[in-house]
């Protein structure tokens, strides 16, 4: 692996010179060489650019926006050394460092053995100076980028974080020269903590924090990637015609399949007791009240074709509607928002703090996208991500999903048990990675699916499910399965 090595001394500077001379290492800058091959220098640098800047500066720190950074970017860094004016080093084709003169000795903090960066209130304050860089670089990021980490700091860390902030940042502005970047921060905070006008903030996170309507920034950026993936194409019009005995039908199924998903197993006979006879069964009431709740829900083609105009009115149906499926399971508080953060393996869903602001501020790409399936996949992924009570998540994501298409006049969906897994992995995929081909896809094809069965009559609609395999588990059923909606082809983006 290729080195850097440093004349630190002239002893140690006519080693390396000799050494240069016979080709066994390369100059790249005055005391700076390498035993590597000429392609491996922008690499090596920009890995190793902390022990170049602490070879060129020794007291120097990492400050302004590489004080955040912690690296280059676009072949930059900007350190504080002692120094009277502003200069740009040049390390090879590779580095360029900005060096500010400024006092490194004080508000700062270690980061590698070597170099030291600024700490906290010192590179808010020093983001808030006015940056007069050429467009190749701006060495601070500006009022609004300080207002979002403010933010999302409160959010993390409460009033107290903020606070001690601003403390630290007073006493650093006068010895740094830095008071009107303080004055500009005093403000910024103040306003954050609802002692200043909110009119004074620009960045959407801190003007939401500022109004309580904080949220959460990760999320809202892939539901936003999302809107966009889905603006990118057409889904075809599954239209469906309305029947008494079709949609009790395809209701009851829809009530099996999402209950099984989450663990509420049945017997498909003994799921008809519960919903046609409206019997406890094997004494299990909390589950067969789930079943049956949901069943109703899906039923009542009113609630089906009632869809939210604007944000208040789509947390007010999630509430009711999950009041109503877990009525029997007080401990779930059902209606109420959870207080505490919910996870599934690894994945941590919005903070309870966070909730009603982000599904805010996502209702705004819902309202933007066609009504039909890309609003009903929207809306399903948008209440899975968010997970907003203590449990009955998944099941109020397909119930909200379904709702959409209802309203749409088009065939809701049902996700047989021998199809969760591919339904999980497109959940998985668009949660961590940002891909959402796989969760389109399954959707696209689980609906043509269920247009392709015949509701009207509950034993032919039986029949069919069995046949292919719908009541399996997926290692028993997944390939005859995947054979029956492999026909449901559909071109979509590869993300």
């Amino acid at each position: 692996m290729p080195q850097l090595f440093f004349s630190s001394s002239d002893q140690e500077a006519k080693r390396l010179s000799a050494l240069c001379r016979k080709g066994q290492l390369r100059r790249i800058r005055q005391g700076v060489y390498t035993d590597g091959p000429p392609e491996s220098d922008g690499s090596l640098i920009n890995s190793r650019w902390h022990e170049v800047v602490a070879y060129l500066y020794p007291d120097a720190i990492a400050a302004y926006r590489t004080a955040y950074e912690l690296k280059p970017v676009d072949g930059f860094v900007v350190i504080v050394a002692r120094v009277k004016k502003p200069a740009v080093i040049k390390i090879g084709w590779y580095l360029r460092i900005s060096v500010q003169p400024g006092d490194p000795s004080i508000g700062h903090q270690q980061f590698l053995p070597e170099l030291s960066r600024s700490n906290v209130p010192r590179f808010l304050l020093e983001n808030l100076t006015p940056s007069r860089n050429t467009a190749a670089f701006v060495k601070s990021f500006g009022a609004g980028w300080v207002e979002e980490y403010l933010a999302k700091e409160l959010q993390k860390r409460g009033e107290t974080e903020l606070n001690s902030i601003r403390d630290q940042a007073r006493e650093l502005s006068y010895s740094l020269g830095l008071e009107s970047q303080f004055t500009q921060l005093d403000k910024i905070i103040g306003a954050l903590l609802s002692s200043r006008p909110v009119d004074s903030l620009t960045n959407q996170l801190a003007i939401a924090t500022a109004k309580h309507e904080p949220y959460d920034t990760v999320r809202l950026q892939r539901f936003e990637e999302l809107a966009e993936y889905l603006s990118r194409f057409s889904f075809p019009h599954c239209d469906y015609q309305f029947s008494r005995s079709s949609w009790r039908n395809l209701s009851f199924f829809e009530s099996y399949f999402s209950n099984f998903i989450e663990g509420t197993e049945f017997l498909i006979e003994e799921a008809e007791e519960i919903v046609f006879k409206k019997q406890t069964v094997n004494q299990r009431h909390q589950d067969s009240h789930d079943v049956l709740a949901l069943y109703e829900l899906t039923y009542d083609y009113q609630e089906m074709i009632t869809t939210p105009q604007t944000p208040d009115e789509l947390l007010s149906l999630l509430q009711m509607r999950h009041q109503l499926m877990m009525a029997e399971r007080p401990d779930k508080r059902p209606g109420q928002f959870k207080e505490k953060n919910n996870q599934a393996g690894d994945t941590l869903f919005v903070e309870p703090q966070l909730l009603e602001g982000t599904l805010t501020q996502a209702f705004e790409y819902y309202l933007a996208l066609p009504k039909g399936l890309s609003r009903a996949i929207y809306m399903q992924f948008m209440i899975s991500e968010c997970h907003p009570f203590d449990d009955g998540n998944g099941r109020l994501s397909r119930l909200m999903m379904n709702a959409e298409l209802t309203e749409a006049n088009s065939y809701k969906i049902i996700v047989p048990t021998v199809h969760r897994d591919s339904y999980l992995n497109g959940l998985r995929q668009a949660t961590r990675e940002g891909k959402f081909r796989t969760l389109c896809k399954v959707f696209y094809q689980l609906q043509c699916y269920a247009a392709s069965v015949n509701w009207q009559n509950y034993g032919e609609a039986l029949e069919k499910i069995e046949d292919d395999y719908c009541l399996k588990l997926p290692d028993d059923g997944v390939a005859v399965f995947n054979r029956k909606i492999s026909a449901f082809k559909i071109e979509l983006p590869v993300r």
